[in-house]
């Protein structure tokens, strides 16, 4: 019995980061909301940036992380590898569907809609839509290596599609405004306060992501201990049946 609470206590090291991070989070929404000045053009509506843009890196993130475990899988076959890729799956469903929700609060009050067939909100969306088909399959498919790999297939077709999301503001006409932080090297058009209250949220945004994982990675970890254990009583069981 004592085993079994011991292998199922969540660790002291992720309880202590789930604290640091609550703190961070709070320091970074409380600069978002008191120490960051207004925007020029768009006053206090700049303040939704601060967790939009967040979610949405910390979205692709996942989705690239999702991938990179379901390659794994898909080249050695191990079912460590596939409980990793469903929780990065898991934070990058999350993480897209409050990038939807950032994007149309921020259309209501600039375009009068919550909605419209802007390049950018409408790629994110079908990212959105590419990840709940990917919980689909998973739930369709009862054969765990089988769904493993036609799962990681499909998080490599959402993979492939970031680039167009990442770049639909410069390849369409669009209405999202353009990158004020550019990856590229190209320079960052924002002012300096606005840029480390960002930084500080972007923060929070990944610590709250890589604690989510970890705890669920840690469950899924035990659920797979416990199929095998099921398997193996089950085969023993057999086998006596089999002997009588």
């Amino acid at each position: 019995m004592s085993d079994t609470s011991g292998r199922t206590r969540r660790p002291r090291w992720l309880t202590v980061f789930g604290l640091v991070t609550l703190a961070v989070v709070g320091v970074g929404l409380y600069a978002a909301l008191i120490v960051s000045p207004p925007d020029v053009n768009q006053g206090d509506l700049i303040r939704v940036m601060y967790a939009h843009v967040p979610v949405a890196w910390i979205g692709f993130a996942a989705v690239a992380a999702s991938a990179f475990w379901g390659m794994l899988y898909l080249w050695r076959g191990r079912a460590p590898d596939d409980v990793r890729a469903q929780a990065t799956a898991e934070a990058a469903l999350l993480f897209s569907v409050l990038t939807v929700i950032g994007g149309m609060t921020y259309s209501k009050p600039t375009l009068n809609t919550y909605w419209t067939w802007d390049a950018k909100l409408t790629l994110t969306a079908l990212m959105v839509a590419l990840v709940v088909g990917y919980f689909i399959v998973r739930a369709l498919i009862e054969d765990p290596q089988r769904r493993a790999r036609v799962s990681a297939v499909i998080m490599l077709v959402v993979l492939v599609s970031l680039p167009f999301n990442y770049l639909a503001a410069e390849w369409f006409r669009t209405l999202h405004p353009a990158k004020s932080i550019n990856l590229d090297g190209s320079g960052v058009t924002m002012a300096p306060v606005m840029v480390r209250v960002l930084l500080i949220n972007v923060l929070g945004g990944a610590m709250v992501f890589f604690y989510f994982i970890s705890e669920r990675i840690r469950i899924g970890r035990l659920a797979l201990a416990d199929d095998k254990t099921f398997d193996s009583v089950r085969g023993v069981a057999r086998e006596v049946v089999s002997v009588r």
